[in-house]
């Protein structure tokens, strides 16, 4: 790949890594470490040095689990905390070159207000450099944490059955679409113009509006903002194989993350999802992306050597809701390239194993090879 402008490769940052033992794999890892602005800061800049395009940070209301519907790990060999990614965010676009940050925030609990208002002053930071990923809770336990409404039961079954996740999270994703287009209208209150002017103002109340009447939304609010936006960040969207996550992403996302696996191939995610963004009244132009864990080694070998060790340190195989590529990093990028001209894939998000390690090593070795 020679035009680094025609695909996009990212780092999902979580913790030391994605795999449930990964925390046992981190060489010298201190817990604190993890709540430092360093931690995140050297990151961001490695990534940056390295080419990489943007790093993703993640939302968690409650301590941390990939076990869905049962409580969270106790043995202590896990990371369950994490910082407030909007916090991690400012540190990203304030102190490294990294050229995006994409920075999950919750929809289901947050309000659009306050949501507007913090990617806002991100975007105040970082001008060009801020994306919103918009985040459904399904779980009863962020509800408990925050003391928001319940939300419906999603079994651990229900995960891998497309028509349960529709069935179940159906009105979720509806409040998520219209929070979305919420925020966006909020954005359009305070536009960067009303700050100045020739004759020496300070503002131009004439520039800032409320929000304007629009049926009866879902969210009402007035508005305005109370933060100038000059670029509005862009709109991205995790979608699992599932209508309503697809029909969130073809409504108000700019791009969306697809979850190709052994039995859904990319190929046939992409036409899917093709096909629900042609149905979809008022759809916005969507780039897509894979989103994709990584176990990379020196050598095929070395690579599956290095998911045994993981999966026998965890007890199971890993398990995912999206594929898991093992290999070398030299195949990963050849099959991303196939992808990219013969699907039309406009990037990846790569989700590492062990951060120190394929994190390294999507630095290092992966991001060269994608220029």
């Amino acid at each position: 790949m020679t035009n680094r402008t025609a695909f996009r490769v990212g780092i999902a940052l979580d913790g030391v890594g994605w795999h449930p033992a990964a925390w046992s794999h981190a060489p010298g890892a201190d817990p604190a470490a993890l709540f430092t602005g360093d931690h995140w800061t050297g990151w961001g800049r490695a990534a940056a040095a390295g080419g990489v395009d943007f790093v993703t940070l993640e939302d968690g209301l409650g301590l941390w689990t990939d076990r869905f519907g049962t409580a969270a790990d106790d043995t202590g060999r896990r990371v369950r905390g994490r910082l407030d990614p909007v916090v991690v965010a400012t540190l990203l676009l304030a102190t490294t070159g990294i050229p995006e940050v994409v920075v999950t925030r919750n929809v289901t609990h947050f309000p659009p207000f306050q949501v507007a208002a913090q990617l806002a002053s991100l975007a105040a930071i970082g001008p060009g450099r801020v994306v919103w990923r918009p985040q459904v809770s399904a779980d009863a336990r962020d509800a408990a944490v925050v003391g928001g409404a319940p939300t419906p039961a999603l079994e651990p079954q229900d995960v891998y059955v497309p028509t349960r996740i529709a069935r179940r999270l159906r009105d979720l994703f509806r409040d998520a679409e219209d929070h979305v287009r919420a925020v966006r209208r909020l954005w359009e209150t305070f536009p960067a113009t009303a700050l100045g002017g020739e004759d020496g103002a300070f503002w131009r109340p004439g520039h800032i509006r409320p929000v304007p009447f629009t049926g009866e939304p879902r969210y009402p609010a007035a508005g305005p903002l109370t933060v100038p936006v000059s670029t509005p960040p862009a709109v991205a969207v995790l979608a699992h194989h599932a209508l309503e996550p697809y029909r969130l992403a073809a409504a108000v996302a700019d791009r969306v993350f697809l979850t190709p696996t052994t039995e859904n191939p990319l190929s046939g995610l992409i036409a899917a999802f093709r096909q629900v963004e042609a149905l979809t009244p008022d759809r916005v132009e969507t780039q897509v992306y894979a989103d994709v864990a990584v176990v990379l080694g020196d050598s095929e070998d070395h690579a599956q050597d290095r998911l045994g060790r993981l999966d026998a340190a965890a007890g199971e195989p890993w398990s995912t809701d999206t594929g898991v590529f093992t290999g070398t990093a030299k195949r990963l990028a050849g099959e991303l390239a196939d992808r990219r001209d013969g699907l039309g894939l406009a990037g990846v998000r790569l989700r590492p194993a062990v951060l120190a390690d394929d994190g390294g090593r999507v630095v290092r070795e992966l991001a060269p090879l994608t220029r």
